[in-house]
């Protein structure tokens, strides 16, 4: 008498059977390589393909099909599929846009309107002379103390309204609101590492630049000053594709700022032999760029006027081009005419 088997298949047991009717039962299909099998008196299950006198050389156990991708994310959307969806999100959420926006653009205004304005300083006398800082009022403190309070709140609740609209959630602003609430200390944490990262690689190499304009030798400084411009944009230019996701993983992903700065880096890099326009990096960077052209140009515009109001005496453009072209005129070396580019004297402004 042979061995005795149990076999296993979608959670049910069968037998004890011997080997021979293994063997009948895999030629009429009803056995594949699969299936689970034990001896009986034995805990331990093996897949039938791993039973040589039944299936010969352990035969590659067929694995399960990997699950299809989410309906979003199915097949690469075109361009035109894009712009489609965007307007469609848009246009479904706008409402909600505008309610998470006024959180953060009530205060910044607000902020603007009562920042004290900057007296600038009289340059005549030859010597530069630094903006004197005014004291922000308590009224200027209390707004940016808000904006810092608010703005993740904001950000948090566009990447959820986006979302929801995208996938057919019919969720409530409330439940919405709650959500952004609840990753308020990730996405200012995430915001921190963002933004901090940006504003070192930017002073950092500006003041090394500047140190070497007053060197002496003005090729060397030339030359380091290309050197340390070009490595600024290039570490800029990093940090931008690293962090091109970083609002979506911070706020959707539900992980520390750190993961999710690293998820936003994964997901930038992810594809690579994907054609490029198909790839998350050059999407983004695509969607990235024609949105902050088009906010800079919106912004330049609001701001306009409140930059003017912060000048006393300041009225309109030509106020301030004016005495610049005199700075450009005089003789002065390269860190004096640096000073006095970024101040302006107060009797060309008058004049």
């Amino acid at each position: 008498m042979g061995e005795e088997w149990i076999v296993r298949v979608e959670g049910k047991e069968y037998g004890p059977v011997e080997t021979d009717e293994l063997r009948e039962w895999k030629r009429e299909g009803r056995l594949i390589p699969a299936n689970e099998l034990r001896r009986v008196g034995d805990e331990r299950w093996i897949c039938a393909g791993e039973l040589p006198e039944v299936f010969g050389a352990a035969e590659p156990v067929a694995q399960p099909p990997p699950p299809p991708p989410p309906r979003d994310f199915a097949m690469a959307r075109t361009w035109r599929q894009i712009l489609a969806e965007t307007f469609r999100i848009y246009r479904r959420g706008f409402a909600r846009f505008m309610l998470f926006g006024i959180l953060s653009s009530v205060p910044m205004f607000a902020l603007q309107w009562t920042f004290p304005k900057i007296p600038l300083p009289d340059l005549t006398s030859g010597s530069p002379a630094a903006v004197p800082m005014p004291a922000l009022p308590p009224s200027s403190v209390a707004m940016l103390v808000l904006l810092v309070l608010v703005w993740p709140v904001s950000v948090a609740g566009f990447q959820f309204v986006a979302d929801d609209i995208l996938r057919g959630r019919p969720h409530s602003i409330g439940v919405q609101f709650s959500a952004a609430l609840r990753c308020w200390a990730r996405l200012l944490g995430a915001a921190l590492l963002v933004y901090g990262s940006y504003l070192f690689w930017i002073v950092v190499p500006l003041a090394a630049m500047i140190a070497f304009t007053g060197s002496g030798n003005p090729l060397l400084a030339s030359l380091m000053i290309l050197l340390i411009g070009g490595f600024m944009v290039y570490m800029n230019a990093r940090l931008f594709i690293n962090f091109l996701f970083w609002p979506q993983t911070a706020a959707l992903g539900a992980h520390p700022p750190l993961t999710a700065l690293r998820e936003s880096k994964e997901l930038a890099r992810s594809l690579p032999e994907a054609p490029r326009l198909e790839r998350p990096l050059y999407r983004g960077a695509i969607a990235a760029s024609i949105w902050l052209l088009l906010l800079l140009v919106l912004t330049f515009g609001v701001q306009l006027p409140f930059a003017l109001a912060r000048f006393v005496g300041v009225e309109n453009p030509e106020q301030i081009s004016s005495p610049r072209r005199r700075i450009c005129s005089c003789g002065r070396s390269s860190r004096q005419l640096l000073s006095s580019f970024i101040t302006m004297p107060e009797r060309a402004r008058a004049g």
